[in-house]
């Protein structure tokens, strides 16, 4: 019993490893290809309707392949989703004004996601902040700080933008914590996703109007390179938001925030080749504490312990995804 045991928590641990790889890789290449379409083409509301477009697309795919099951709406499930799926269009709209607003360091003003996310956990999951976790994450946001002060390319509207996707995002990770484990919607992290993206769309749709959608489409065909990004973007749309909902049945939201700073360290690095922009010493040292700051976090917190029904669907929907990359490899060849 107690092998079986450890054998289980061993796969456990693997594979909550293989989706925080997934949702990293996913992270990183979003954040990027977003901000190199926005530099050419400034649709956003066109943008993101056509990567959501891509999840319903990959979601529909893998249902009529038999390998996910998505259901049809309960009354009692429709309101908690459209919470969701309106959250999801603060979040993206904050997002993209951010990124036109300041530079690609924009994601360091996110390093403070962790504090506020573990502030909403305390507040609505009543979940307990000990002293070593606030110490973490105190020494994530002075990295923050330090590194914040040298983007001097920063502007007013640019930081509340960047404030108000950093809150929406800590408010909208619990929330979504709290779907994934407490709401007992009876759902999986595909099914979720695929119902709220379908939710958004009239708000979307109605957003990118005032930007000229659907004729930005006509201006799109004739781009052919700004075309090929978005439709590998609506690939990485479809895995960072399923394989968000998958985490968020294993472990903490402030877990999944903490994670995300070092995503964003992973991002500045690339982006130094992607979207050259100044990076002074104090910077470097400021994402040297940041780095420390994750590191207290995950060498202080206890291990967690997952419901064995969590694993079952978070195990199902990780090898939906990658099966569905597998069939569209075989299918180029």
């Amino acid at each position: 019993m107690h092998l079986l045991f450890l054998e289980e928590h061993s796969n456990r641990q693997l594979w909550v490893l293989a989706l925080f790889l997934g949702h990293a890789s996913c992270s990183v290449f979003l954040v990027l290809v977003n901000k190199t379409i926005s530099t050419s083409f400034p649709y956003a509301w066109t943008v993101v309707a056509l990567q959501n477009t891509g999840t319903i697309v990959c979601s529909c795919f893998l249902h009529l392949n038999g390998k996910v099951l998505l259901r049809q709406l309960q009354r009692h499930q429709v309101l908690p989703l459209l919470v969701d799926a309106i959250w999801l269009v603060a979040v993206l709209m904050s997002s993209f004004k951010a990124l036109e607003e300041v530079s690609l360091l924009v994601v360091v003003i996110r390093n403070t996601v962790p504090f506020l996310t573990a502030l909403s956990e305390r507040a609505a999951l009543k979940k307990p902040m000990d002293a070593m976790l606030v110490v973490a994450l105190l020494i994530t946001f002075v990295g923050t700080i330090l590194y914040s002060v040298t983007d001097f390319t920063i502007r007013y509207n640019g930081a509340i933008y960047a404030i108000s996707n950093a809150v929406l995002v800590a408010g909208m990770c619990t929330y979504e914590r709290y779907l994934m484990t407490s709401a007992n919607l009876g759902m999986s992290a595909i099914d979720i996703n695929f119902h709220r993206v379908v939710l958004s769309m009239p708000l979307i749709a109605t957003l990118g109007y005032t930007e000229g959608f659907p004729a930005t489409l006509l201006d799109l065909a004739v781009r052919r390179y700004e075309a090929l990004l978005i439709a590998s973007s609506a690939f990485a749309a479809f895995g960072i938001g399923t394989l968000l909902l998958a985490l968020q049945a294993e472990v903490s939201a402030t877990t999944i925030q903490v994670a995300n700073v070092s995503y964003k360290c992973a991002t500045t690095v690339v982006s130094r080749l992607t979207h050259p922009s100044e990076l002074t010493a104090m910077g470097v040292f400021g994402y040297c504490v940041c780095t420390g700051g994750v590191l207290t976090y995950t060498l202080t917190r206890p291990p967690s312990r997952g419901k064995a029904g969590l694993l079952v669907s978070v195990r199902s929907d990780f090898l939906a995804t990658l099966k569905f990359a597998q069939v569209c490899h075989a299918k180029e060849k």
